[in-house]
């Protein structure tokens, strides 16, 4: 199943009122696994790429971990094709690369099996873990059908990621949205952000880790359709 899937409770919500695109970034789900080392830019021009290539003119773009860094990129390098930047889960710099390099590590040895447990227990609540198992296990099995090239290829991107001190250029305007006990890019991780683009906004969803928008759906939901109401 296609990692995009991780947005399925957005895309349900949003596709009656705007149109909608989702896409595997590269190496995941069903898009191409190219061979690592490549950087953050060239995930930005793949987005690029592809709206170029459905005739998009403009997009609200969100996204998520990642995707949210993807984002902030994609904000800085084609601001002409952005109306509204929504920033979930993520952060503006890595201050720690070592802790990608024993990610891939572990992967390239083990696979991500052995990555999936503490993963899971970083992306969800205990709470969540007890009450919907069902879609943990969902989520699980994304991680397992996930190509190891793919998995090491985004490590090593991420792992380069330093973009706060360019923040200040973007002129979207831009919505963070954090889950408050999401440990992966916690909330200090979204409040800098917000504090470093001019007129930014930032929501805290309660009992959420990092998949904020899978374990609080209507939540995320809310902030994010009355944020792209004002588009």
């Amino acid at each position: 199943r296609p990692v995009e899937a991780i947005r399925d409770a957005q895309a349900a919500a949003f596709v009656g009122d705007y149109r909608v695109l989702r896409y595997d970034i590269r190496g995941h789900g069903g898009s191409e696994v190219t061979l690592a080392p490549y950087g953050l830019e060239v995930l930005v021009a793949d987005v690029h790429g592809l709206i170029q290539s459905l005739g998009v003119e403009r997009v609200h773009f969100v996204g998520l971990s990642l995707g949210g860094m993807i984002g902030q990129l994609f904000a800085l390098a084609h601001p002409e094709r952005l109306d509204r930047l929504v920033l979930c889960d993520t952060a503006s710099e890595m201050p720690d690369p070592e802790m990608w390099a024993e990610r891939v590590r572990i992967a390239e040895k083990d696979g991500l099996a052995a990555l999936a447990a503490p993963t899971l227990a970083r992306w969800f609540t205990p709470a969540f873990h007890k009450t919907r198992p069902d879609e943990v296990a969902r989520i699980r099995d994304l991680i397992l059908r996930t190509p190891v090239d793919g998995y090491v290829g985004a490590c090593r991107a991420i792992a380069g990621l330093d973009a706060t001190a360019r923040l200040k250029e973007i002129v979207a305007p831009t919505l963070c949205i954090v889950g408050d006990r999401d440990e992966t890019t916690p909330p200090a991780a979204a409040r800098a952000i917000r504090d470093a683009i001019p007129g930014a906004e930032l929501v805290l969803l309660d009992h959420a880790a990092h998949l904020s928008n899978i374990e609080q759906a209507a939540a995320f939901n809310a902030a994010l359709a009355g944020f792209l109401a004002r588009g």
